[in-house]
């Protein structure tokens, strides 16, 4: 007797076939879709994460600055009256745009000592520079400048004026200001992102 032999046509093969590559297509465009989410998501974390340092930095200097005075400064020319000391707490605008700030502030490792701090935007990047500890005045200046953050499209700070509210710089000079708001403007894949941080009062 003739025995039936069982088994798939070559239609039905190619069907199956057809199928498995569409699921394969499928299966690959979700998996390249979660992949593109967690980079961009793990970017945008590195992201924040900078600039929280930054910030949480900017308002660590600014929370040390000097509240006690070191010994006193002796005038230029030899003369040993005392001068008046330094400002522990200056903010200028810069030529274009940005501004620079400049801090007197409790050294964090040797205690009773002063240094320097400043902060600046050049092109796109925030600076952060400090100088050596000392127990005395002169203090010496900032040393080279360490960039802190990058893509940083646009940068302004406002003063607290009692009388007024806030006061933009616009070429002035302020020292020891009662408040000052700092704003970042962040060029981000996702977008400019614009950041807002006020330090104060300051008193």
């Amino acid at each position: 007797m003739n025995g039936r032999q069982s088994g798939f046509t070559l239609l039905e093969v190619m069907v199956a076939i057809l199928l498995m590559a569409v699921v394969s297509l499928i299966a690959w465009r979700g998996l390249d879709s979660v992949t593109r989410a967690d980079t961009h998501l793990q970017a945008s974390t590195e992201q924040t994460e900078a600039l929280l340092r930054v910030l949480n930095q900017l308002e660590r200097d600014v929370a040390l600055r000097a509240s006690v005075e070191l010994s006193e400064p002796v005038k230029p020319g030899g003369d040993d009256a005392p001068s008046t000391a330094p400002p522990a707490l200056t903010v200028r605008s810069t030529e274009g745009q940005g501004f620079r700030l400049d801090v007197i502030r409790v050294a964090a490792t040797q205690e009773g000592e002063l240094q320097r701090v400043r902060w600046w935007l050049k092109g796109d990047t925030l600076y952060r520079a400090q100088g050596q500890a000392r127990s005395r005045y002169p203090l010496p200046a900032p040393g080279a400048g360490v960039a802190v953050l990058s893509e940083v499209s646009d940068a302004g700070l406002r003063f607290w004026d009692q009388e007024k509210g806030w006061r933009k710089l616009s070429g002035n000079r302020q020292e020891n200001p009662a408040g000052i708001e700092i704003s970042l403007s962040r060029r981000t894949p996702q977008g400019v992102e614009k950041y807002r941080q006020v330090l104060g009062p300051l008193e």
